[in-house]
């Protein structure tokens, strides 16, 4: 098996009606509720599923998988990871889509401008990693990926920002250290955790991205207008 469980990957969701609560996450008897990490409101739950999403051998294994879940709820939204997005797909698309009175829904991540405003402006986040598309030169490149420490200090990268639309980046403090989270335009999230320190400083950087206007959802307009 590949998959690192430390590297915690997973979605900012959200409900158009309901605040999630911790049993709507549990009514299905399938998610065990086992506790906050630390101090945090951060929830770890363990998912019992009855089909394999860690290349287990089902002849050599019975169902059901269990899978660790770690959750943050926030009123309408929660964000849910795992060792791998596909057990979070899994689990809500067979599991929470029958929880809720509508089905939860992704919710976007401006990546393309918070990459933009990064590089204009600093603030306590620099980049370490940014993906994007090149419209501009059609099927000759599709693709640009960038790695570094911080990437607007680069001018190759501050030269091409006006021919990419950027759609994945990673984020890391300016004071120093690891990346420490990753983020994607479909509300996807991962980061590698250490300890909960790693669950205090990414919930910070999330806070700086909701604050900012970073994460943004159409059901929210519809819900408030």
């Amino acid at each position: 098996m590949t998959d690192d469980p430390n590297n915690l990957s997973g979605y900012i969701l959200e409900s158009p009606f309901d605040v999630i609560e911790r049993h709507h996450l549990t009514i299905s008897n399938v998610l065990a509720y086992q506790g906050r990490i630390g101090t945090t409101a951060w929830e770890r739950f363990t998912y019992a599923s009855p089909t394999p999403l860690r290349q287990e051998d089902p002849s050599l294994v019975a169902p059901p998988y269990h899978y660790p879940i770690i959750a943050r709820r926030s009123r309408h939204r929660i964000l849910v990871l795992s060792f791998s997005t596909k057990v979070i797909e899994y689990l809500l698309h067979n599991t929470l889509k029958a929880t809720f009175r509508s089905p939860l829904k992704h919710v976007p991540i401006a990546v393309d401008a918070l990459v933009k405003a990064l590089t204009a402006k600093p603030t306590n986040y620099v980049l370490s990693f940014a993906h994007s598309r090149v419209p501009a030169f059609g099927v000759s490149l599709r693709a640009i990926s960038y790695y570094g420490e911080d990437l607007a200090e680069a001018s190759l990268f501050r030269d091409s920002i006006p021919l990419t639309q950027f759609f994945t980046c990673g984020l890391r403090l300016a004071a120093g250290g690891a990346e420490l989270v990753r983020l994607g335009s479909e509300g996807m999230i991962s980061f590698y955790y250490r300890d909960e320190n790693t669950i205090r400083d990414v919930e910070k950087a999330l806070s700086f991205l909701y604050k900012a206007g970073y994460l943004t959802a159409d059901i929210l307009k519809a819900r408030e207008g």
